[in-house]
């Protein structure tokens, strides 16, 4: 396999976890409380809570630092693997972190 169809294929693999992501908050939010815990590095309190739509956010942020960095490999020389694997590999970590944070919240409540 290519190196860039692999960096595509991982970019690929971060968006579709966003979109299933995406779809389990929509659908765990009538069983979820109003407010929850989102912004940890507010001071403690009310400022920390968000409403279960605000969740969405992260899905949305995981699509955009994929497509950003998939942008970005093909924007590199055919002989830059390293980079653009880095780039690839560097958003399914940003989406596998952000998701079990996200999935790790919602089910404490649930």
């Amino acid at each position: 396999m290519s190196r860039i169809h692999l960096s595509s294929l991982l970019s690929f693999v971060s968006v579709i976890t966003a979109i299933i992501l995406g779809l389990f908050v929509f659908f765990s939010a009538g069983f979820l409380p109003k407010r929850l815990p989102l912004f940890y590095s507010l001071p403690w309190g009310e400022k920390q809570l968000a409403t279960p739509q605000q969740f969405l956010i992260i899905p949305a942020l995981i699509i955009c630092i994929s497509l950003i960095n998939l942008m970005f490999s093909w924007q590199l020389h055919e002989r830059q693997h390293f980079f653009m694997i880095i780039l690839s590999v560097t958003s399914l970590i940003t989406t596998i972190i952000l998701a079990v944070s996200v999935i790790k919240v919602i089910l404490l409540f649930v």
